[in-house]
């Protein structure tokens, strides 16, 4: 789960930096109102902010492995695979299905809640 929230936080940096560039680009363009340039800058701040959402959600994801992986805070550990699956949140929502699905089977383990205590 780490592995693949850190590799869609990176993608996400990517497409954030993308975007900006993108935008500044279009805003510096000379041109008239047209509304498919209005739409295209409407396109690019809706895009900066879905990678801001994957950026802070992908930050809580990886905090929170991290308190998976030291066996601190056995709720907010359970709290990050539930958020690995939500597609809007999670940076990497295809491979965040199935590994919060994995963290959810071991974090409900007996002998993996008696670890955290």
């Amino acid at each position: 789960m780490l592995i693949s929230t850190i590799i869609g936080v990176l993608f996400a940096l990517l497409g954030l930096a993308l975007n900006i560039l993108g935008l500044g680009l279009m805003a510096s363009v000379d041109q008239p109102a047209d509304p498919a340039f209005a739409s295209l800058l409407g396109q690019g701040v809706f895009a900066i902010a879905q990678s801001l959402i994957g950026l802070i959600g992908g930050g809580v994801i990886i905090f929170g492995c991290i308190k998976m992986m030291k066996l601190q805070s056995y709720g907010f550990a359970f709290t990050t695979a539930i958020l690995a699956m939500i597609p809007c949140i999670s940076p990497c929502c295809l491979l965040g299905i199935p590994f919060g699905i994995w963290g959810l089977v071991v974090l409900n383990d007996p002998y993996v809640k008696s670890s955290f205590r």
